[in-house]
C-alpha cells in the first residue's frame, strides 16, 4: 500500500496560485509589468527568494517573461501551435509581441549545407535574409532563411522589387510549403550570434531549424531560428 503525504504546500506553489490566478482573470493584462519583487514579497509575506520560485515556474509555464533590466512582463494569451499549417515561429511563438523587424539580405552561391538540404547545384543563386526580431526595442530573436533564386518563380516574386522581401521570408515561404522538417536544440550563442542578439557570448539559445517543402514535395526553403528562451515556447501539436 502506498504512503498518503500530507502537509501544507510550500510557499512558494501558494504565491504561484495567486499570481496564476490574477494573470487568467486579467488582474494583470497582457503586456503589464508585474510590480517589483520587493513589493510582491511584501504583499504576499514572503523572502524574495521564494518569490523567485514562483516567478521561475511562471516563467517555465510560459506566463510571463523575465528579462534583465526590464523586470517581470505578463505573456501573450495567445496559444500558438504549429499543427496543420506551417507558420513563422518567431512571430507566432513568441510570448511577447513583435514590433519591429530588420531585414539585411544577401545573393550569393550556396554553401555546401545549403547544397545538400535543398538539393542545389554550385552554379545556382540563393537569396540569404538574416530577420533580426525585436519586441519593444529589445532583440528577442533572429532568422536566417536561404531560398534558391530558381523558387522565385512558383512563389510569384519579382527579385527586382525589394520591398516584398521581408514579405517573402516573413509569410510567403510558409504560406506554400506543404510540410517541413523540424529539429530543436539547445546551442550556447558563439561571437556572432551574441552580437546580433546583444547578449553575453555562450548564452543559452533555442536554436531550430525548419526545411521547407511545396506541394510538389522538393525543398525550397532552409530557415534556422535562434530564439531567447525567455521570450519563445515552442507549442506543436502532433
Amino acid at each position: 500500500m502506498g504512503k498518503v503525504l500530507t502537509g501544507s504546500l510550500p510557499a512558494y506553489i501558494e504565491v504561484y496560485n495567486s499570481l496564476y490566478s490574477d494573470i487568467v482573470n486579467n488582474v494583470y493584462l497582457e503586456g503589464d509589468q508585474l510590480p517589483s519583487e520587493n513589493a510582491l514579497s511584501e504583499k504576499y509575506g514572503v523572502s524574495r527568494n521564494t518569490l523567485r520560485q514562483a516567478l521561475a515556474i511562471l516563467c517555465e509555464d510560459g506566463l510571463v517573461i523575465k528579462s534583465q533590466g526590464k523586470g517581470t512582463t505578463i505573456a501573450r494569451r495567445e496559444d500558438s501551435r504549429m499543427s496543420g499549417q506551417i507558420v513563422n515561429p518567431m512571430t507566432n511563438m513568441c510570448k511577447s509581441s513583435i514590433d519591429d523587424v530588420e531585414l539585411h539580405y544577401n545573393y550569393a552561391p550556396p554553401t555546401d549545407i545549403a547544397r545538400a538540404k535543398l538539393g542545389l547545384s554550385k552554379s545556382e543563386i540563393v537569396l540569404a535574409g538574416t530577420n533580426i526580431y525585436k519586441s519593444d526595442h529589445v532583440v528577442v530573436g533572429y532568422s536566417f532563411t536561404q531560398i534558391p533564386a530558381s523558387a522565385f518563380e512558383a512563389l510569384d516574386v519579382d527579385i527586382s522589387d525589394s520591398s516584398i522581401l521581408e514579405e517573402l521570408i516573413e509569410h510567403k515561404i510558409f504560406d506554400a510549403s506543404s510540410k517541413g522538417n523540424l529539429t530543436v536544440q539547445l546551442v550556447f550563442s558563439n561571437e556572432e550570434e551574441s552580437q546580433i542578439l546583444k547578449i553575453p557570448e555562450k548564452t543559452p539559445l533555442l536554436l531550430s531549424e525548419l526545411i521547407l517543402f511545396n506541394h510538389a514535395h522538393q525543398a525550397f526553403s532552409r530557415c534556422k531560428f535562434y530564439m531567447l528562451p525567455e521570450y519563445y515556447k515552442m507549442n506543436f501539436e502532433i
